[in-house]
């Protein structure tokens, strides 16, 4: 079976907590980077689930890799390909130090109990020449029916710089709230990017690359992007959402983008809570 290819994660374990400084930051700038989240060992076993889960051979088994370059630029097909929830197929994913201690901050950083906690996670892999992801918020892409408290989690699978993709931040824009966004390609593939109108000054970026071991984390409101990879080696990462169980609205968040991307696939369809390994229906 898939969930026994690659044994239990190798030790040694490895406890790491945010310090008040971290948690300061975070809620001054909505972002933080971290030196060293997990071991060089556990994240060699990880780069092993990784590499299986993308690799060709096992194309179009459940929780393959889907294609999310869009449709826009024919030239760029298959060079951003992105897998759902591994730790559905790779349930040990969640007795890692990655997630223990990405667990423990997030709920420092949000300021919440840890124990109502639960986490997705999601791979991406950015070949050489994929394209950027564009500057956006993780809330752009929630259902408006719905009010969540969540944050994201970043972590490469070797040391990662600016030209392969590292992670890039707005300091502060968190605070501005959910901003308007726009479909930057066929609304039917869902790829969204900040809108032109809300007046983001991208001269203060943040470049955050890592080595190894290393991850940054964001609010779900702070716009990020990654550049395009022109380096020769694939841009390997795997973030992870946490989060506490989504609560439904009075009245849906005005979301017109997800309007047109519900109007272009043929509905919203069924409103899923996923949550460490498990699907709920809210």
């Amino acid at each position: 079976m898939a969930e026994t290819l690659f044994g239990p994660p190798p030790g040694p374990v490895l406890d790491v907590s945010p310090t008040a400084d971290d948690v300061a930051f975070f809620r001054a700038n909505g972002f933080l980077a971290v030196e060293r989240l997990t071991t060089d060992e556990e994240v060699d076993w990880l780069r092993r689930i990784f590499e299986h889960i993308f690799d060709p051979a096992n194309a179009g088994n459940p929780g393959g890799p889907v294609d999310r370059s869009g449709l826009r630029i024919p030239e760029i097909a298959g060079k951003l390909t992105q897998s759902f929830f591994p730790e559905m197929q790779f349930p040990e994913i969640l007795e890692t130090n990655f997630r223990r201690n990405a667990r423990r901050f997030a709920a420092a950083l949000l300021d919440q109990d840890e124990a109502q906690l639960t986490s997705w996670g999601h791979m991406i892999r950015k070949a050489p020449g994929g394209p950027a992801a564009s500057w956006h918020q993780d809330h752009a892409y929630w259902q408006p029916e719905f009010d969540y408290c969540a944050l994201g989690v970043w972590l490469p699978m070797h040391d990662v710089s600016v030209e392969m993709g590292a992670m890039q931040f707005i300091p502060g824009s968190h605070r501005r709230g959910l901003l308007p966004h726009r479909q930057e390609d066929d609304p039917s593939q869902n790829v969204l990017m900040v809108d032109e109108r809300a007046g983001v000054d991208l001269s203060t970026a943040v470049a955050c690359p890592l080595k190894k071991g290393g991850c940054t984390f964001h609010h779900a409101e702070t716009l990020h992007y990654t550049a395009p990879n022109t380096t020769d080696r694939p841009r390997l990462a795997f973030p992870m959402e946490f989060q506490l169980k989504p609560v439904r609205r009075a009245q849906p968040e005005r979301m017109p983008w997800v309007d047109e991307h519900r109007a272009a696939i043929g509905g919203a369809g069924p409103t899923l809570y996923i949550h460490d390994g498990r699907i709920t229906r809210l």
